[in-house]
């Protein structure tokens, strides 16, 4: 599965900040938000990562049950 075939909401959802983050990169240092951007987006990645993962797990569950119901 690729990144560009997930659905818009899913990949614009991901790719902002949550109200919270937004807060905590607003009140921090200058000299922190490089980092805090990039602590976010890793967390954003590894977010998407783990919803294809299910996904796809979902989808190799379902065609496991059908080939059980069809194998007897």
């Amino acid at each position: 599965m690729k990144v560009s075939a997930l659905p818009e909401s899913v990949t614009t959802a991901l790719s902002k900040l949550s109200t919270a983050q937004q807060e905590v990169l607003d009140k921090a240092p200058a000299e922190m938000k490089p980092f805090l951007e990039a602590q976010f987006k890793m967390s954003q990645e590894q977010q998407l990562g783990e919803w294809i993962t299910r996904m796809m797990k979902g989808d190799h569950e379902q065609a496991t049950s059908v080939l059980r119901n069809i194998g007897g």
